[in-house]
């Protein structure tokens, strides 16, 4: 009797170890929650190029008088650069920097009649260059976003007073600010491609002043552009 009770406390015993065994040998294993990927976080280097319109706003008068004439001209052209920025994606939303810089034509011509007189006046933008925020809305590969902050560049002015040169000169620096927005769409995880609105105001700057006749110039314009950047 004892040799049939000590039998079966043996069976039963190996029997719970077997079970024991068999849970720990189906227990799943811990898995690691997958992050979704950042698509837009890293830094960028790339290449646009696009198209200028705007005003260049001329105010002549005494030196240091009220203005006694005002000319409003339509200004145009063309701009080419490159730019490097960073981005940071948490979520859906993207924040990020960049700098650009670029050569333009954009340019304007006026001529002013001042009864028998003529003062005729042209500038040109030779470069335009910008540091901005930018922060957007991502879906996967697409960006919307909007951006923001300081512009500068450089004029080239001259003015012809019947014909005779006042002056001349390519060393006018302009200091403003600039907005607007764009589209951005990756087409791989390296490049991107983007197109983007910007309003550039690079403020008022006297131009020439004589100690009889000063002539002050505004500059504002509109830039269409497009680009490639490479992602890394």
């Amino acid at each position: 009797m004892k040799t049939i009770f000590l039998a079966a406390a043996s069976a039963l015993a190996l029997t719970a170890a077997a079970h024991a065994a068999d849970a720990l040998m189906v227990q799943p294993a811990y898995s690691v929650p997958v992050e979704t990927p950042a698509y837009w976080t890293g830094f960028y280097a790339g290449v646009f190029g696009g198209v200028t319109s705007g005003d260049f706003d001329y105010d002549f008068g005494p030196s240091g008088g009220p203005t006694v004439i005002e000319a409003d001209i339509s200004g145009g052209g063309v701009l080419g650069g490159v730019q490097i920025g960073a981005d940071y994606q948490f979520n859906s939303f993207v924040v990020g920097a960049v700098a650009d810089v670029a050569i333009t034509n954009h340019e304007a011509d006026v001529s002013v009649s001042l009864g028998p007189d003529t003062i005729e006046a042209s500038s040109t933008l030779e470069y335009l260059g910008t540091l901005r925020a930018r922060a957007g809305f991502a879906y996967e590969d697409l960006l919307a976003y909007v951006h923001g902050g300081l512009a500068f560049g450089r004029t080239d002015s001259s003015i012809e007073f019947n014909g005779v040169s006042l002056v001349d000169t390519d060393a006018v620096d302009r200091f403003g600010f600039v907005i607007g927005a764009g589209v951005e769409y990756q087409v791989t995880d390296m490049v991107s491609i983007q197109t983007e609105y910007a309003y550039t105001d690079l403020g008022e700057k006297e131009i020439y002043d004589d100690g009889f006749t000063q002539v002050d110039e505004w500059l504002g314009f509109h830039t269409v552009k497009a680009g490639i950047n490479f992602r890394f």
